[in-house]
């Protein structure tokens, strides 16, 4: 087996088909091209590619060790991903001890792993390195041509009737004004996501990652507020290769919780989904919160593989 760094501009296509092999919906070679160009610039990262041979005709295998800018100081994450036809050779224990490698060299003290809910063979591996289970994170999917929005057609008037007001960042003609209060609002309330670590990303990089992103639609970042102040929000994305939407985030002010906001701004999401004309709408969630996990019960999304959270700490 012949593994080198990995070379973003031969490597993404075939690294892309590798994804295919593991994740439930993978990235294009376009979105990982992307992906590559949001990147902060100050960002500390070792990616590794592992082929058959030299000739490097078929990649095999991948690993990333990363510490991103905003997270917490020495804190590292980890990947390794080998395909299914070349496991149980050592090449993931091999890519694996070049991660950790790394991740000493750059004084990592603290190591973050995700590995797939219904992987058993990925959390014995992470396990054999030392790796203990953090948190559960639930996938779940709403197909809309299953949604009976009959069921909630008050919920919205509902939240309207106590001056609760909605509207999007289009509404607003998504100027940077509109996007830097939206920002500020989702760095407000991400402090409260079960398992949340880290500082949140600079607005900068936000504009980039975010409102720059293929996927951004300005109508499908929707705001709650009461007077002039934002009091909850929803943002969601469109999925173009997979005609779906993706619920990246609902919050709502801890003030202004227990008066159904977040259930209107799930419902607006999947009004906004509906525009697009997308087959289903997904979100994720930590096991732990247990408030959202319920709207989304209520709302008829059906559970998904998810992941687990798995952390080594200290790390050497």
């Amino acid at each position: 087996m012949h593994t080198r760094p990995l070379d973003a501009v031969r490597d993404l296509p075939a690294l892309a088909m590798l994804f295919a092999t593991h994740d439930s919906e993978p990235p294009t070679p376009a979105l990982l091209t992307e992906w590559e160009g949001h990147a902060p610039q100050d960002l500390v990262r070792q990616r590794l590619v592992a082929f058959t041979d030299a000739s490097e005709r078929t990649l095999i295998g991948y690993c990333d060790t990363a510490h991103w800018p905003w997270d917490m100081p020495h804190h590292f994450e980890l990947e390794t991903l080998v395909h299914p036809d070349q496991r149980r050779q050592g090449l993931g224990t091999r890519l694996a001890d070049a991660a950790l490698a790394f991740a000493r060299s750059q004084g990592a003290t603290r190591l973050a792993v995700e590995v797939r809910d219904n992987s058993a063979e990925g959390r014995r591996f992470a396990e054999l390195y030392s790796f203990q289970r953090d948190r559960h994170i639930f996938e779940s999917r709403l197909m809309l041509a299953d949604f009976d929005g009959v069921r909630f057609a008050a919920a919205i008037a509902q939240a309207e009737t106590r001056g609760v007001r909605f509207f999007s960042l289009a509404d607003l003609g998504n100027t940077e004004e509109a996007q830097r209060r939206d920002y500020d609002l989702n760095a407000a309330l991400v402090r409260d996501i079960p398992g949340r670590h880290g500082n949140f990303m600079p607005f900068e990089q936000f504009q980039k990652t975010v409102c720059g992103a293929s996927w951004y639609r300005a109508d499908g970042q929707i705001i709650a507020a009461f007077g002039n102040y934002w009091v909850g929000m929803a943002a969601v994305g469109y999925i173009e290769h997979t005609n779906s939407m993706y619920n990246m985030f609902t919050g709502v002010d801890p003030a202004w919780r227990g008066k159904d906001i977040a259930l209107a701004l799930k419902l607006l999401a999947v009004e906004c989904a509906r525009r697009y004309g997308a087959d289903y709408i997904s979100t994720n969630n930590d096991s732990e919160n247990a408030p959202m996990l319920a709207i989304n019960r209520k709302l008829g999304y059906q559970p998904q593989p998810g992941f687990y959270r798995m952390l080594r700490a200290p790390a050497f």
